[in-house]
């Protein structure tokens, strides 16, 4: 196995040091259980350790690799089993082995990928020898191959996560590129329309388009309309040539504005094609009028110029760089102070040298540079130099000389030099006035090419030196304002930034002014004219700089994001709150407590912590559907907003889980107080779609420590409230006391030891038997659940009952009980019957139907000879569906009894709904029933059960009075302690074989009945 491969394996799959999760708790825990050992884990070997993902039975998050069994079994196609590890020479010596937990047996499936590589393992382990069967194996390797499903799931869900930010980083990026492509367009000197082949309709034009011709339709015929007419013929020519060619075309014609002025422009249009066919035409037009009349000036300025030069004496010359010679016009010769003869027209050839010697020495150095760096970077040069007027001695003239490097087309090598020289002595000082000129023109070139670098929205441009501040349209646009609307100066702008921005966005400016940045670049908000503040993006940089480096001129845009802030917030609340509720999530949740207890521990009052269950919130969910769970939860998450105090916290941890923290508390009272109200608040019914439900709430309570506890020890304290709350009553709350640890410890323990016993058949039935008054016979035994627990003795079902109805054992253990007792029953006289009783659980389960067939069809037990009882709890969650079961089992001859019947607030209505067999009066009652009211209540039962035609027993019948009392109240059946205590499945086959025994009991009765008439009669 290649290591490296599998620990890279093993990183990519990012599941390291990752939170608990319930599936692979699930998993320790139903291996645990099903091999009945104390500890299970899911294992993933790292380079120097083994972490445990999932962990069943220990407390800690791993041990070192070399110590780990794990190391060992992920090198196995099979399971590793170690029966005893002290007779094991590989792990003898082992500190798990010699020290804690004190390693015994070990066996371990290796958890392998579906690419071949073994991350870890899911083993179990004991602290005793023992041996493990090849089916066991087969089971572990079983639940392994759960293990890697989920480790493969995890890895899908990371592809996923990744696939769906690739996606949403696309879109935005696409989203961006298209704004920026809009604005480009718009930002552009052309208009740009897009028209269709088919028609000709323009279906996108830009807003310089829509500018220039103003409320103008889409047909082409309307554009054609605005030609110039003496252009049009030519303009359509050129068009029919490019749609039969489909080629792009250039053509340029005036076009009338939409103030009826007809402007020069230069028309391009150019096919767009898909599938290699012409669909649309792209087209540019840019407004070329001022060119057209430079154009025109600049033809007749080149006569005119042609005949100054010949006034004015303008000489060309050019430099054969492969022959060292510089040829002259006869003007550039007499400009040189070459020999000339008067009215020649013969070019003058000269050497370099010579023609060097008659440059002014200060000038002959710019001349070199200027000619050197036109050739290493560019083609052409410009240089002002004096040369020697020789007719004058050492007088100079001054000549601007335009010069042009001519290149091998092919390999780009210099051949020759051609120039312009202009005598410009008399002409110096327009000097300043060109270099203002080239100053205003390179402002614009500046202004148009950082405006397209930018993808901008708005422009502006600021005098350092002066403050001043030009704004384009567009920046003030974006703000709400026209022109004239703010003052051109920087006080203005910085006026406008929000007071939080303000420090921010002078520091970002101050760094690029001193050039410790290489561009001004900032987020802030700006006020517009409405008042609200507008986030922009601020971009900008120094384009002027005098000699000593100050910044003269900064130029830069605006862009607005104030959608893209909106979204980066909605982003951050997302990450940060419950979508469902709109309630502060489990990170909001973990930062608040830090926080509050760390101001405790600074003294700064008390905090407390609730954490809060909902009850009966599963039954909704089952029954109304999970639409009405999740309104359910949203109704829940607004009543305790609405119920805390200002500044306390309410979050939603996850399913029906909340906590509320508690920031300032004076004493503990308040925090129960704010619990009661809390319970009042959720008890309310709530309408889920014309579905009224009531749901209720378990609360516990931890209150922070003097020294402020650790936020995870506070809610481990107040979860172990909770637990403690849950286990009580329900519907209630309970503070953290010392010692709940221990409680909560020894109730896990219990509940480990009865999954035990539930696997290894550690349960027994118990039989009571039940007496018909009428004719003193034995009609009957009530099946009762007994635990004979072999360290503890027999352990009361008061104990175990609501232990393995919170814990769900109630369902294989319900399904045992039906099993063993119709079992036993089809060995009894036909016409004895068997009284089962049922759970709540059981009926919120689906699979109660099929467990009673299942029973009586294994059995082979009479329908009829089969009771259950059930409890008006079972009815209270969702009458209709219980009735409708009982239903459906009472027409295949199944009875039904209502047991414990008067405890609880709506017996009677219960009655009305079904028609029981039999009705069970609770032995609260019985027990009391000396007193008048008592009995009173047990007499109108057996009218009541006499109206509908049930029979009515009597529980818990302990004293000869009790007997007598019921009897003559008219029970038909009796069950205590005074005619028999519950029996073994052995005791109650002897009982119903021994007529002794039914004789004991029908003497006893008798005994009572002679009594109670003797009574009578002496009355």
């Amino acid at each position: 196995m290649n290591e490296a491969e599998r620990l890279a394996e093993l990183r990519d799959l990012r599941i390291l040091d990752t939170p608990a999760e319930a599936h692979f708790d699930a998993v320790c825990k139903a291996v645990a259980a099903l091999f009945s050992l104390p500890i299970a884990l899911v294992s993933l070997v790292d380079s120097d350790r083994q972490w445990f993902k999932a962990k069943c039975g220990i407390d800690v998050e791993g041990t070192p690799r070399e110590l780990a069994f794990c190391t060992y079994a992920i090198l196995r196609d099979d399971v590793l089993v170690v029966e005893d590890a002290t007779a094991d020479p590989r792990f003898a010596d082992n500190p798990l082995v010699m020290g804690g937990p004190g390693i015994r047996f070990y066996a371990g499936a290796p958890l392998v990928l579906q690419s071949g590589i073994r991350v870890g393992t899911l083993c179990v382990i004991d602290t005793k020898p023992r041996s493990f069967s090849d089916l066991q194996k087969t089971q572990l390797q079983d639940f392994a191959r759960i293990v890697v499903a989920h480790i493969e799931l995890h890895r899908a869900r990371l592809l996923l996560e990744a696939a769906l930010e690739d996606r949403i980083r696309s879109e935005a990026q696409i989203a961006a590129s298209e704004a920026r492509y809009r604005a480009l367009a718009d930002g552009l000197p052309q208009m740009v329309w897009v028209m269709a082949c088919s028609d000709g309709a323009a279906i996108y034009t830009n807003e310089r388009f829509r500018s220039y011709y103003g409320a103008i339709g889409p047909q082409r015929e309307e554009r054609i309309a605005r030609n110039h007419p003496a252009d049009a013929e030519h303009m359509a020519e050129v068009w029919r040539r490019a749609i039969t060619d489909e080629h792009t075309y250039v053509v340029e014609g005036r076009l009338r504005r939409h103030d009826g002025i007809h402007r020069w422009h230069k028309l391009i249009m150019i096919p767009v094609r898909r599938n290699e066919t012409v669909v649309e035409w792209l087209g540019t037009a840019l407004d070329i009028e001022d060119i057209v009349t430079a154009r025109d000036t600049l033809e007749q300025t080149t006569d005119l110029l042609r005949l100054a030069q010949e006034a004015a004496g303008a000489g060309v010359w050019q430099w054969n760089l492969d022959e060292d010679v510089v040829r002259n016009s006869p003007e550039s010769a007499r400009m040189h102070g070459l020999p000339c003869a008067p009215g020649s027209t013969e070019w003058v050839e000269v050497s370099v040298a010579d023609w060097s010697a008659n440059v002014h020495p200060d000038d002959l150095a710019p001349v070199q540079a200027a000619y050197a760096a036109a050739l290493r970077d560019g083609e052409t040069y410009k240089v002002e130099f004096r040369v020697r007027q020789t007719e004058r001695g050492d007088a100079y003239r001054w000549l601007m000389g335009f010069s042009r490097i001519i290149r091998d087309e092919a390999t780009g090598r210099p051949l020759r030099v051609v120039g312009l020289n202009l005598d410009v002595t008399e002409r110096r000082t327009t000097q300043d006035a060109l270099i203002h000129s080239e100053s205003r023109l390179r402002t614009s070139e500046e202004r148009l090419a950082l405006a397209l670098d930018s993808g901008t929205d708005g422009l502006w441009d600021w005098d350092v030196a002066t403050g001043h501040v030009w704004y384009s349209d567009r920046a003030l646009t974006l703000l709400g304002y026209a022109p004239g609307d703010i003052k051109p100066h920087i006080s203005a702008c910085i006026d406008l930034v929000h007071p939080d921005d303000l420090k921010h966005t002078q520091t970002r400016l101050a760094e690029h002014l001193k050039g410790i940045t290489a561009a001004y670049i900032c987020e802030h908000r700006l006020r517009a004219k409405s008042g609200e503040y507008t986030w922009v993006l601020s971009r900008g940089r120094v384009v002027s700089q005098d000699a000593q480096g100050a910044s003269l001129r900064m130029v830069g845009t605006y862009i607005d994001i104030t959608e893209r802030k909106a979204y980066e917030q909605s982003i951050a609340y997302m990450a940060r709150h419950d979508v469902l509720t709109g309630l502060p999530n489990r990170t909001v949740f973990h930062e608040h407590l830090e926080h509050r207890l760390a101001e405790v521990r600074r003294g700064r009052g008390q905090a407390a912590l609730l954490c809060l269950d909902l009850d009966r919130f599963k039954s909704v969910n089952d029954t109304l559907g999970h639409p009405a769970g999740d309104q359910l939860l949203c109704q829940i998450a607004a009543r305790l907003k609405a119920t805390v105090r200002e500044g306390d916290v309410v979050v939603r941890l996850g399913g029906d889980e909340f906590a509320i923290i508690i920031s300032h508390l004076d004493h503990a009272h308040d925090a129960s107080a704010l619990a009661q109200r809390v319970i009042d608040a959720v008890g309310q019914p709530l309408d889920l779609n014309g579905h009224l439900v009531t749901v209720g709430v378990s609360i516990g309570i931890a209150v922070a420590s003097a020294n402020g506890n650790l936020p995870d020890a506070l809610l481990k304290n107040a979860d172990l409230a909770l637990y403690r709350a849950k286990a009580s009553a329900r519907n209630c709350y309970r503070f953290y006391e010392a010692g709940m640890d221990a409680a909560v410890e020894a109730r896990m323990q219990l509940e480990f030891e009865m999954r035990e016993a539930v696997m290894c058949g550690g349960f027994a039935l118990h039989y009571q038997p039940v007496l018909r008054l009428a004719d003193h016979r034995i009609v009957g035994f009530e099946a009762l659940m007994r635990w004979p627990h072999p360290t503890r003795g027999m352990i009361p079902p008061s104990t175990f009952i609501p232990l393995a109805e919170e814990t769900g054992m109630i369902i294989p253990l319900g399904s045992w009980a039906l099993q063993e007792a119709c079992r036993e029953a089809a060995s009894w006289p036909n016409d004895l019957r068997i009284a089962v009783n049922v759970s709540a659980i059981q009926f919120q389960q689906p699979g109660l139907e099929q467990s009673v067939m299942s029973a009586l069809a294994a059995s082979g037990l009479a329908p009829h000879r089969l009771k259950l009882e059930i409890t008006e709890s079972i009815l209270v969650q969702d009458a209709e569906a219980v009735i409708a079961c009982l239903h459906r089992l009472k027409s295949v001859g199944v009875r039904i009894a209502l047991d414990d019947f008067g405890t609880g607030y709506s017996s009677l209505s219960y009655l009305r709904l079904f028609p029981f067999d039999t009705i069970k009066i609770d032995r609260s009652f019985i027990s009391e029933i000396s007193d008048p009211g008592a009995a009173a209540i047990v007499r109108a039962v057996v009218g009541i059960a006499t109206q509908l035609g049930a029979t009515v027993t009597a529980e818990g019948v302990e004293t000869d009075e009790q007997l007598k009392q019921v009897h003559r109240e008219g029970c038909t059946d009796v069950q205590g302690y005074l005619i028999s205590r519950p029996l073994s499945a052995e005791k109650a086959t002897e009982f119903i074989g021994s007529s002794s025994l039914v004789k004991q009991a029908y003497n006893k009765l008798r005994e009572v009945e002679q009594i109670g008439r003797n009574q009578i009669w002496a009355a």
